[in-house]
């Protein structure tokens, strides 16, 4: 437990400590408030900030401190009355930012102000945490989005919300059009300063160009003192509004002694306005406010690019939601009601129109349409639905009117399901990125060694030279490429994937699947469809094959087991009826005085002693006799994905060695394995014997990667390095599977693994691009033979570089296809 002790210093000696501990403000003069914390004194600015970090001591998190990068925002003198929220309490208004779950649990989500990094994050996670009747608390940092899955007998909303606020944090009910609102003010903001920056390069390199050209030519002193002026007016004002969050965000760091990339922006802005400055009110020298203002435009273009790019693979399913209809037509007795859509209910007949979104997940009991699933799986080309299909929510109903039954609460659909995922993949950071930023840190001390030696040399060589040589290795050698290497592949590689309908729950696994050689398959509900369907018919009379099929699809219309679906779509003989089921042995009917069975072979034995036994072959045979009179036997197999047999050759020619584990303990997996050309398989494995085989194969070395889809697959698929679950899979499967296939198509398997190799390449190019340039372009720099201006140009085009390398993954074909990447 961290010490943590209030004091208020009235007399005596004070610590030199002038900033504030917590939010990093200047101490205000004659403000003597100090809190202990690690066993020191630590100033504090205002009884907010001494409030806030003695509640974040007192729950033993004062690690938060140590492992922020940035400030927080000052908290005011309120601390969050819980009567402050109490109408956040109403069930009414509850609704609109929460659901309730399976488990009877309330899941609210809220939108968070003053979250400036990963830290706060933390903190905020560990403190609600610990709240009595919290289950969970999760941060969406991006995205400023706060999920907390609570019992409401235990905790009241309007506590969250006093927490959270305690802790020095703006917080309010997420809404969508609120977040729209908040991402559209950033980028409102983002773009004045791009803007600014931008007019001001092109007015003083207008400028500069008349200042150079005077330099060959010669000008008059009170021209070129003019220029001068202006060009610093205008610098002046782009440096001050349009490089303000370098300035900030470099200094907060800097009183924390931690190095972050826009200290040697800031020192390489500041220093090159300050020596120019100096120049214009002297009247000697030379001035660079171009390089100045060139620097600052395509730093912030860089950054505005990478955030765009990042922010558009996220918006998809936004849209998506977005496009819900509020009111929904359903079915009240003889007659359609308009009710708003968080209060259809699991059962209700819906009513969706041509043109509209399907609200909700759904089972269409009448009506024949066309429904186009982009938001799930990419495809524009729409799928044909009629009665007993699924539709789900977020999808649009494109040619006639459907009347469906809801599946579901919206908190369970696919769109939801699609959305926390999303969410989930964003709170975690890559191990990829975790090492870049940790690198960058090194780099820029690096760097900062690197300027203080050059500006020590040129000192003694040629001292006029000095400052503007180690201005041109700071502005050149500015790590912004290296720190956007990783997170522009990631995201652009993700956004691609999901719009092909694949869903990255972790962005490491695009790493691991690069790197997976061994790929192991489930087989029911994975590479079959765990639907019956008939194989073989072979006739013991003289009933020919398609009166059997028809008096047997007559008797399954009335079934309900999983064996009826194999007869669906089979004529039906007429007259059958009288037809009752007989619990685990199978069904009777009568087509006039003549008595039918169909079923195991014990329970038509009895109406027919002679029925041979079984062909003994690797199928499910179903008898069918009539009246001591054996007909047939009809041998089911489990229906194999059209797309199984490609997925399985091209994963073999991808490189993979494939693997079939199965707990069907009949013939029928060694028999798909060898449809397949599969030589490695096991079959009737428990759930644990599975596990024990994939921590066999990585104990030598192996990354796997596990494709399933049921509960039973569900510890094996968290063990896998790598795990994927096919579409219908289970939700326990899905929560634990790396990529989620919404796309009903095993070949998406394929296309990840080429995306994940070809996110890998690109990474490999942005890093060695990065770390190439500096090498090359510091020593030029440090030598003097690239000026400020040509400096702030290399590094903006290295920076564009990464990011328009990293947009590449965007398309969806590239050229790496096919290729084995053996890196």
């Amino acid at each position: 437990m961290t010490s943590a002790t209030v004091s208020r210093i009235e007399a005596g000696p004070q610590p030199a400590l002038e900033n504030c501990y917590h939010c990093g403000e200047s101490v205000p003069a004659g403000t003597h408030l100090s809190l202990h914390i690690d066993g020191q004194e630590r100033a504090m600015c205002c009884p907010g900030c001494r409030a806030v970090a003695q509640l974040i001591c007192d729950n033993d998190l004062a690690h938060f401190y140590q492992q922020r990068t940035a400030y927080n925002d000052r908290p005011t003198s309120e601390q969050g009355n819980t009567d402050d929220y109490r109408i956040y309490d109403d069930p009414e208004v509850l609704k609109t930012f929460s659901e309730a779950n399976a488990n009877g649990e309330q899941v609210a989500y809220f939108l968070l102000g003053g979250v400036t990094c990963a830290a706060c994050t933390w903190l905020i996670e560990h403190s609600l945490n610990r709240c009595a009747g919290v289950i969970s608390a999760c941060v969406n940092l991006q995205q400023s989005k706060l999920s907390v899955c609570f019992q409401p007998e235990h905790i009241q909303v309007r506590q969250i919300f006093s927490e959270v606020r305690a802790l020095g944090y703006q917080v309010r009910p997420f809404q969508q059009h609120a977040q729209r609102e908040q991402l559209a003010r950033e980028n409102r903001d983002e773009l004045r300063r791009l803007g600014v920056a931008g007019l001001g390069m092109m007015q003083v390199g207008m400028f500069a160009i008349a200042l150079h050209a005077g330099d060959l030519q010669g000008i008059d002193h009170n021209h070129q003192g003019l220029l001068r002026w202006t060009s610093l007016l205008v610098a002046s004002f782009v440096v001050l509004y349009a490089s303000r969050p370098f300035f900030i965000n470099a200094w907060r760091h800097a009183l924390r002694r931690t190095l972050v990339m826009d200290l040697p922006v800031s020192l390489a802005i500041g220093l090159a306005w300050l020596a120019s400055v100096f120049a214009t009110l002297t009247g000697s020298g030379q001035v660079y406010f171009d390089s100045v203002v060139m620097f600052t435009f395509f730093l912030l273009l860089g950054r505005f690019l990478e955030r765009k790019a990042r922010l558009d693979q996220d918006t998809g399913w936004l849209q998506a939601q977005d496009a819900l209809p509020d009111a929904v037509s359903v079915r009240k007795g003889n007659h359609w009601a308009t009710l708003p859509r968080t209060d259809v209910a699991v059962g209700d007949q819906i009513l969706i129109a041509a043109g509209d979104a399907v609200p909700i997940d759904a089972l269409v009991s009448k009506g024949r349409s066309a429904v186009r699933e982009d938001a799930f799986n990419g495809e524009h080309q729409p799928r044909t639905v009629a009665e007993g299909d699924t539709v789900f929510a977020g999808t649009i109903n494109i040619e006639s009117s459907l009347q469906a039954r809801v599946l579901c609460t919206y908190r369970d659909s696919r769109l939801a399901e699609l959305q926390r995922s999303i969410d989930r993949g964003q709170a975690h950071k890559p191990a990829l990125v975790r090492l870049a930023d940790r690198v960058a840190s090194w780099f820029i001390a690096a760097i900062l060694l690197i300027s203080m030696i050059t500006w020590l040399i040129w000192h003694q060589l040629a001292p006029e030279q000095a400052f503007w040589i180690t201005l041109s290795v700071l502005v050149i050698s500015c790590p912004c490429a290296l720190a956007l290497a990783t997170p522009a592949a990631l995201a652009s590689a993700a956004g691609a994937l999901r719009r092909r309908g694949i869903i990255i729950r972790t962005e490491d696994a695009l790493e691991s699947l690069s790197q997976s050689r061994h790929i192991i398959f489930d087989k029911t509900g994975t590479l079959t469809k765990a639907e019956l369907a008939i194989d073989r018919v072979v006739t013991l009379g003289n009933c020919p094959e398609r009166q059997v099929l028809a008096i047997a699809a007559a008797l399954q219309a009335h079934s309900r087991h999983p064996i009826s679906k194999a007869f669906k779509s089979l004529t039906m003989a007429n007259g059958v009826d009288q037809v009752h089921y007989n619990v685990g042995a199978g069904l009777q009917g009568k087509q006039g005085n003549k008595t039918y069975r169909m079923g195991s072979e014990s329970f038509c034995r009895v109406l027919a002693p002679n029925l041979p036994p079984a062909p003994s072959t690797d199928l499910y045979w179903v008898a069918l006799c009539g009246d001591r009179q054996p007909l047939a036997w009809i041998g089911l197999c489990d229906k194999l994905r059209p797309e199984a047999t490609d997925t399985v050759r091209q994963s073999i020619a991808d490189g993979f060695s494939v693997e079939l584990l199965t707990g069907d303990s009949s013939g029928n997996g060694a028999l798909l394995a060898h449809n397949l050309g599969l030589h490695h398989y096991a079959c009737g494995l428990s759930p644990e014997q599975k596990m024990a085989h994939v921590k066999a194969l990585q104990q030598s070395g192996t990354v796997v990667t596990m494709v399933g889809d049921g509960l039973n697959d569900a510890p094996v698929l968290s063990l896998a390095d790598v795990s994927f679950a096919v579409a219908d899979a289970a939700d326990l499967a899905r929560a634990q599977a790396d990529f989620v296939l919404y796309g009903d198509d095993l070949n998406l398997i394929h296309v990840a693994h080429e995306k994940a190799r070809q996110c890998r390449r690109v990474m490999r190019q942005n890093i060695s691009w990065a770390l190439t340039y500096n090498a090359c372009a510091i020593p030029l720099a440090a030598m003097g033979f690239v000026p400020p201006w040509l400096a702030a140009v290399g590094m903006s085009a290295s920076s564009l570089f990464v990011v328009l390398n990293s947009l590449r993954l965007n398309r969806e074909n590239n050229s790496g296809a096919g290729q084995v990447d053996h890196g």
